[in-house]
Parts: structure tokens; C-alpha cells; sequence
């Protein structure tokens, strides 16, 4: 039984009872597909918590330190007692639930001659998360040794490439898809920005995506780094961000980038050591760092739901890459009501909306999912002039009002001056505010020129200061208006590098 503080939603209680039938029926290796942050270890749980009460010993596998530690933490939430096999971790071989990093359990499992090990786990169920990686020959020499039922767990059930699992897996279970989810409240609406397409032409394609080698030269340029942050700043500068990166120098120039306009980043990537990878990440969570920029890190299984922003400064052929990038930020907490995805990689453009339906497939020679349906293509995607929001439907911005374009695969460069303002716009309110902290911020300048405080006015409405405004008093600067300085500081500096 689950602990008491776990309670099943309807769509998971309705995924165990398929997958039960499907492993009735004879279909031993089924894949349990669910979007990220729909609880599949907690759907895991019941299902393992089913297996140890009939006296089955099961056999947890992942394939990286944080994964196993946040598998372990939910079971034992979930009410469930487990060793773990990983290098480093003390065992207990004795438990019937072992959960394995499954690096170290391909080196330890091999039988003697006498076909004894007390390190291999004889199991009647295996639970293989992020299995979309299992067709791999370390995973298949795991997964090959045991006659028994295998549950996969994946929000993305493709290769690499994007053929589907069949040449293991017998079946796909699928429980509610992102848009339903987002409609019952369990995952937060996503706000899409693109302000800009990168030219991907003549880049060869490698293992079904783009060669990172010629990516990261492409995607590693002074200005297309500037406009992250830049854009960044305008949209979203108060939330708690990841940044997915095409390689550890494209990343370090990203967390560089920040660090010039005093924005707290890191950066993280599969060299990083454990014990520094940890303090990062606890400092991302603990907010003392605001950006994390990795390479092929925080992809899978990364569980922090206060992420604000995704980033995504790298382009992808793989929906499934996408999808995993995208998820990061999909699950709720408190005061969180959507999370902005920045898209500089032009993913959107080639495969979507996130929450969009998709069949996906076993067979293992063609594309693992479907086009998304007639209904959901019919509907048209707009893209604001102004603020590049991208949303459904016609009419004008929802945001800003502006009138909309098109948007799809065509558009190559999207002007990434989001939020360029009109002469003139701006309550008079607004104008008092921005004038006040304009007072508070300028004389603590290297250039405390009391006319900067009329020309940056000017320089943000297209008009001086009215007379009537003579009485505002100095209001300490919030965060978008801190935002807004660094943004244009950063517009000067790239004028001026021109």
C-alpha cells in the first residue's frame, strides 16, 4: 500500500489498471508513457508496492546519481523501503526493492561459475526509467539477462534518433497527454517567446539531429548569446531559470553573458564533479543562483518545480529532446501560475506547442510519433510583432494588444527587440513610477548627471517629463525596472561593437 500522504489521481489509478490488462494479456516489456511531471514514480510505486505483496522482489534502474536519489526519495515518501546499488552508497542486499544505478549494476551483476552473485537481484519486475535510452547495449545487457516483466518509464518514448522501441519493447501505455493535464491543474500553462530562428542551413545531420560540433560554432556567437540575455531581461528577470546550451563553451559564454549584467548564473555539464554539480543545483533551488545553464545535464528527471523560464539556446531535430527540455519547467508551485519558455533555437517553429497531442508508435523504422491532429494543426499559431509572444487563434496579442503575424517553419529572424515601446505609451502612472526610480537610480551612478534622469525618460516614452510630475519623489527601483536598464546597456554596448 502506499504511504498516507500519497493518493493516486484518476488518470494513474486508470494507467495501472491498463497496464495490468496489457501484462495479462502476454505483453511482458510495456512502456508506461506520461509527460513530465505527471508522477510515473509515484504510478511506479503502486505498481512495485502490488509486486512485494505478492512476494515479487523488484529491480529499480536509472541511469545517473540525481535520478536514483529522487526515485529513492518518492518511494520512500510512497511508503516503500529499498537499497541501492551505486557506487559510493552502502548496500543492503537483503531489501526485496533495489534500486540501481544502472552503470554499476552492469559491472556487478555478471553470475560466477557456479551462476551465483549476491549482487544480481533476482527480480520478478523491472522498473527501467528514462527508458527511451534502454535499447542501448548497457541497458540491453541488463534488461537481456532477466526473464520477466519490464515497465519502461518515459514522457518521450523515441530514440535518439526518432524511430520508436519495438525492438524491446512490446507495447505503450499512455495516460493523459500535457494539454489535459494543464487543464486538470496539474501542470502550468506554457507562455511561448521566440525572438529569433537560427539559420540551421548546411548543418549536417548526425544520429538523426544536428552535429554539435557545427552547432556550437553557429550557435556561438557574440550577438545570438547577447540576445539570450537580452531578451531574458525583458520577458522574465524576476524568475528562477534553466538554460539548456549546445556545448560546455556555448554555456560558459551564456553563464558569462549574465554574469556582466549582474544576473547570478552557473553552469553545470556531465564534467562537472558530483559534489559541485549538487551545490549548484542547491544554490538554483535555494536562490542564492537565479540561471543554470547546462549541456545535457538537467534534460531528464530534473525535478524543480519553482523553474520560472526555460531557455532553450540550443536547436533540436528530436522532438523527444524538445519535449524533455520543455517539461523542466511544466510542474506547479506555489505562485507560479505559467512558465515562459524562451525559445532561441527555434524548436517551436519545427516541432510545436508542448502541449499539442501526439500518437506515438513502436516501430522501430520510421518516426515514433504522429503529426499532432487536423483540429489541433487547423488551429492557426500568431506570433506578436511586439512582444513575440506566440499563441493559438487569431486576432491581436493577448499580451500587448499588437496585431499578429503568422507564424511556422518559414520565419528565419524574428526582430528580438521584444519590447520596444511606442512614443508616448505608458499610463500616467506608469510615467511617474519610471520617473521616480529614475530619480532614485541615476544619482548612484558613475555618472550621476542629473539630465540623464530627463534624457532616459525621453528615451522610454518619446517625450520629456510633463511639468506635473515636478512633485515625484524618489521610489526605489523594483526588478523590472532594474531589468529594463540592464537590457538597454546591453543594446548600447552591442551598438556600439558594431
Amino acid at each position: 500500500m502506499l504511504g498516507d500522504n500519497m493518493h493516486l489521481r484518476d488518470y494513474q489509478l486508470t494507467a495501472i489498471e491498463k497496464l495490468r490488462k496489457t501484462i495479462a494479456q502476454g505483453r511482458r516489456k510495456v512502456i508506461l508513457h506520461s509527460p513530465c511531471g505527471s508522477g510515473k514514480t509515484v504510478i511506479a510505486a503502486s505498481i512495485i508496492s502490488l509486486a512485494r505483496s505478492k512476494g515479487n522482489a523488484v529491480l529499480f534502474l536509472a541511469n545517473r546519481r540525481e535520478l536514483i536519489f529522487q526515485a529513492k526519495a518518492i518511494l520512500e515518501q510512497c511508503g516503500l523501503t529499498c537499497g541501492v546499488i551505486m557506487a559510493g552508497e552502502e548496500p543492503d542486499l537483503s531489501n526485496s526493492l533495489q534500486i540501481a544505478s544502472m552503470q554499476t549494476y552492469v559491472r556487478r551483476m555478471a553470475l560466477d561459475e557456479e551462476g551465483q552473485n549476491p549482487w544480481f537481484h533476482q527480480a520478478q519486475l523491472i522498473i527501467a526509467d528514462e527508458c527511451h535510452s534502454t535499447l542501448a547495449p548497457t541497458w540491453q545487457k541488463i534488461l537481456q539477462a532477466y526473464d520477466t516483466v519490464t515497465i519502461g518509464l518515459t514522457a518521450t518514448p523515441c530514440r535518439g534518433d526518432g524511430r520508436g522501441l519495438g525492438e524491446y519493447y512490446q507495447d505503450i501505455v499512455s495516460t493523459v497527454d500535457v494539454g489535459g493535464l494543464i487543464e486538470q491543474g496539474y501542470l502550468v500553462p506554457v507562455r511561448y517567446f521566440v525572438p529569433t530562428v537560427p539559420d540551421l542551413a548546411r548543418i549536417k545531420t548526425v544520429a538523426g539531429d544536428y552535429d554539435k560540433k557545427e552547432l556550437g560554432h553557429r550557435m556561438d556567437q557574440a550577438k545570438l548569446v547577447g540576445d539570450i540575455v537580452g531578451n531574458w531581461l525583458k520577458i522574465c528577470p524576476d524568475r528562477q531559470t534553466i538554460i539548456f546550451a549546445v556545448n560546455v563553451k556555448h554555456s560558459v559564454h551564456i553563464v558569462e553573458s549574465f554574469l556582466a549584467v549582474g544576473i547570478k548564473a552557473e553552469h553545470v555539464d556531465a564534467r562537472t564533479p558530483a559534489e559541485e554539480r549538487k551545490e549548484i543545483l542547491d544554490r538554483l533551488k535555494n536562490g542564492d543562483t537565479q540561471v543554470v545553464s547546462n549541456v545535457g545535464i538537467l534534460t531528464e528527471g530534473f525535478d524543480f518545480p519553482a523553474a520560472g523560464c526555460i531557455v532553450l539556446a540550443r536547436p533540436t531535430k528530436s522532438l523527444g529532446l524538445y519535449l524533455q527540455m520543455a517539461g523542466r519547467g511544466l510542474r506547479p508551485y506555489p505562485g507560479k501560475a505559467n512558465v515562459c519558455l524562451i525559445d532561441h533555437g527555434g524548436c517551436v517553429a519545427e516541432h510545436g506547442l508542448v502541449e499539442w497531442p501526439r500518437e506515438w508508435t513502436l516501430d522501430g523504422k520510421k518516426r515514433a510519433w504522429s503529426e499532432p491532429k487536423k483540429e489541433d494543426k487547423e488551429k492557426k499559431l500568431m506570433q506578436c510583432r511586439a512582444c513575440n509572444l506566440v499563441y493559438v487563434g487569431g486576432g491581436n496579442c493577448p499580451d500587448c494588444g499588437t496585431e499578429p503575424k503568422h507564424f511556422g517553419r518559414k520565419i528565419k529572424v524574428v526582430d528580438a527587440n521584444l519590447m520596444e515601446l511606442k512614443p508616448g505609451k505608458g499610463s500616467v502612472a506608469d510615467k511617474r513610477i519610471f520617473l521616480g526610480m529614475l530619480k532614485a537610480w541615476v544619482p548612484r551612478q558613475k555618472n550621476p548627471n542629473p539630465k540623464r534622469i530627463n534624457g532616459m525618460f525621453r528615451g522610454r516614452y518619446g517625450v520629456w517629463p510633463h511639468s506635473s510630475y515636478r512633485d515625484v519623489a524618489p521610489i526605489e527601483p523594483d526588478l523590472k525596472f532594474l531589468a529594463y536598464v540592464r537590457y538597454q546597456q546591453i543594446r548600447w554596448a552591442h551598438r556600439w561593437a558594431a
